[in-house]
């Protein structure tokens, strides 16, 4: 038989196997609340039979409110769920519980922060004690918040509506380029027949009316034709180390005719190399040059330069011609936005948003006009040195 003495030590050495599982228990409750309140995780436990529920403090802080802010129950996280996901939430919360745990409790839902904007959480739970007749008495449960992975996942579907977009735009392009050209190219024909059988006509009028057809469908064809570059602008093309002073003189020389004519002074500066689209380059010096022969009253002027700006070459093309308005300095880089009457200068409307998609889609640069001086323009674009 045990004495007293027998016992003081036997409940002495139960006492203290109790206090180090409190603590090795207390040990782990801590670790396990270091790893949820420092990851985007927050958990909660649920008192079935009582309906009393302790809601951590990271799911409090992942829906914005400090700890004392938000009362420990089910009401509070019902509260704050976006309604449409109660139903669900509420029916996949029971399936688990009369399944015994073989269906599981995870689902994703929406909440309502505290700023008022959306939180996505993925919410998982188990039964974690029953009663001896089965009956569930405590649940626990954890929170991850999703919403950054929301976020990029709608990114992901705009980049991918954005593509598809681009793609029919391709296909528009193709068809407005070959299939609308072959009754243009008709109606030119006829055009033609039209006006050498009625050349001896008596009528004057009838030669003005034809000639104005014959512009209006030659617009329309260089309009096609615009739309069908702009669509292919970057699609080809492969990057490589340009040499920008190589680029003017090519561009000079396909544009000797138009400079001759004019009588242009062109003046250009050392340019640097970079790293760029050789094809799309060439568009965009021949572009901003062709403008500067062209919106012109006078001899034109024009002076090519750059210089380097942190991690940028700024370049310039410089012309004396009739400028732009600074009102119109934005609308000029969209597409068929033309400042003069159709029969005012020639042209469709297409060549600086060519250059704006050439410098800011495909080199990440910028592109921007100012007055030169009391006369003329500047068009200024930047490609980064690093490229």
């Amino acid at each position: 038989m045990y004495n007293q003495g027998d016992r003081m030590d036997e409940l002495g050495a139960l006492q203290k196997e109790l206090a180090e599982l409190k603590s090795t228990l207390e040990e782990k409750e801590g670790l396990f609340n270091s790893i949820t309140e420092h990851t985007l995780a927050g958990y909660w436990i649920w008192e079935i039979g009582t309906n009393n529920m302790f809601i951590s403090p990271g799911v409090k802080s992942m829906l914005g409110y400090e700890n004392h802010e938000l009362e420990n129950s089910p009401e509070t996280i019902n509260m704050l769920m976006h309604p449409s996901d109660l139903p669900d939430t509420y029916a996949l919360l029971a399936k688990h519980i009369e399944s015994n745990g073989a269906i599981p409790f995870k689902t994703e839902v929406r909440y309502r922060h505290k700023n008022d904007s959306i939180v996505w959480v993925i919410c998982s739970g188990n039964i974690l004690t029953r009663a001896g007749d089965g009956k569930p008495l405590k649940m626990i449960g954890c929170h991850l918040d999703n919403t950054e992975l929301k976020k990029a996942e709608g990114v992901q579907k705009y980049m991918q509506e954005l593509e598809r977009k681009n793609v029919e735009m391709e296909q528009f392009a193709y068809v407005a380029s070959h299939d609308l050209q072959e009754p243009l190219n008709t109606i030119q024909g006829f055009i033609t027949l039209l006006g050498s059988k009625l050349e001896k006509t008596d009528d004057p009028e009838v030669a003005i009316y034809l000639d104005y057809i014959n512009q209006s469908t030659y617009r329309m064809t260089n309009l096609i034709k615009g739309l069908l570059e702009y669509s292919r602008i970057g699609k080809v093309s492969v990057m490589s180390r340009i040499d920008c002073n190589e680029v003017i003189k090519d561009v000079l020389l396909d544009l000797n005719l138009k400079i001759n004519e004019t009588g242009a002074k062109i003046e250009v500066g050392d340019l640097p190399a970079v790293m760029g689209y050789d094809v799309e380059l060439r568009i965009l010096f021949q572009n901003l040059i062709t403008n500067a022969l062209k919106f012109t009253k006078q001899i034109p002027e024009i002076k090519i330069s750059a210089v380097k700006e942190g991690d940028y070459f700024k370049f310039a093309v410089a012309d004396n011609g009739i400028g732009i308005d600074p009102k119109y300095k934005e609308k000029v880089f969209k597409l068929y936005q033309q400042l003069h009457p159709k029969n005012a200068y020639d042209g469709n409307g297409l060549g600086l948003a060519q250059c704006f998609k050439i410098v800011t889609e495909l080199h990440n640069g910028s592109i921007w006009v100012e007055t030169n001086g009391d006369k003329g323009s500047v068009f200024y674009f930047t490609i980064p040195c690093g490229l």
